[in-house]
């Protein structure tokens, strides 16, 4: 019986060591540069950001007024060898500038494509069989 228990804690702790940090939650928005903006287009950077696609939506913001919103746009086209995404802007309330910065929602994974669930699905599985036996 002490094997036994010794097993399930053994597993348990393994399953904690291989939980993710932090919660991914807390990450989705990510903060571009604008770097040009036209009559109807913004242009951002997207240095370090190879997830940003044609077709996502994001807001422009102005960080000197504590985030205010001041635009809305949907990506056009992006340009992975000069790292930039052209925009088109939707909506916006006051005129927008490279003072401002853009926020895009970094798309979630498939729920099948979860690390974690795969994680716990082993976990339980072997669990279930221990305690079965």
């Amino acid at each position: 019986m002490s094997a036994r228990l010794f097993l399930l804690s053994s597993l348990a702790a393994i399953a904690l060591a291989c939980a993710p940090a932090g919660a991914s939650a807390q990450e989705t928005a990510y903060r571009f540069e604008i770097a040009s903006v036209g009559d109807s287009t913004v242009s951002l950077s997207t240095e370090k950001h190879e997830w940003v696609r044609a077709g996502q939506k994001g807001i422009a913001v102005d960080p000197m007024r504590h985030d205010a919103l001041v635009a809305r746009f949907v990506i056009l086209k992006v340009d992975a060898k000069h790292k930039r995404a052209l925009a088109v802007v939707t909506g916006q309330t006051t005129r927008l500038t490279t003072n401002h910065v853009a926020l895009i929602d970094r798309p979630m994974k498939k729920w099948y494509a979860q690390p974690t669930l795969w994680i716990g699905a082993i976990v339980g599985g072997v669990i279930g069989a221990v305690a079965a036996h």
